[in-house]
């Protein structure tokens, strides 16, 4: 074989270019992989936000309803992180239950707001009263700190 047909039959990579390539995209891992860690536990934040904001909202609109049976009354909504939310109060139940929210299927997922309990109270007016032991989601959704 001449000079000329080795040459056209050597088209492969060789091992340090392949290395090289494998080091390159190492380094780019590295360098990417806190950011995109970031970016997902900001998506559950955003996620678990919008579930207390439905809550919340839910308990509002079932409060306002004069009709309702049985009233929204006392009772808390306990969220934990990796677990099925719980409900205590039959109008709380109920107000979760008319604006088709299940307790047992919502499941947050961040660390900052994964856990946290929304007690739900009635001042001395009949008015009701929210307040949450997570200060950081009472900022957001506009709540009182159970102290």
């Amino acid at each position: 074989m001449n000079k000329k047909q080795k040459s056209l039959t050597n088209k492969g990579f060789s091992l340090v270019e392949l290395i090289i390539v494998i080091a390159i995209m190492a380094v780019l891992i590295g360098v990417l992989a806190p950011q995109y860690l970031k970016y997902v536990e900001r998506s559950r934040e955003s996620s678990d936000l919008t579930n207390y904001q439905e809550i919340m909202s839910a308990l509002q609109v079932y409060a306002s309803d004069t009709t309702a049976s049985p009233a929204l009354g006392t009772g808390t909504v306990v969220c934990a992180k990796g677990s099925a939310t719980t409900t205590t109060g039959d109008g709380v139940a109920a107000a979760l239950t008319a604006a088709s929210i299940t307790p047992a299927n919502l499941s947050m997922k961040s660390t900052k707001y994964g856990t946290a309990t929304i007690t739900v109270g009635v001042d001395t007016n009949g008015v009701p009263t929210f307040s949450t032991n997570n200060s950081d989601l009472a900022i957001e959704i506009g709540i009182s700190v159970t102290p």
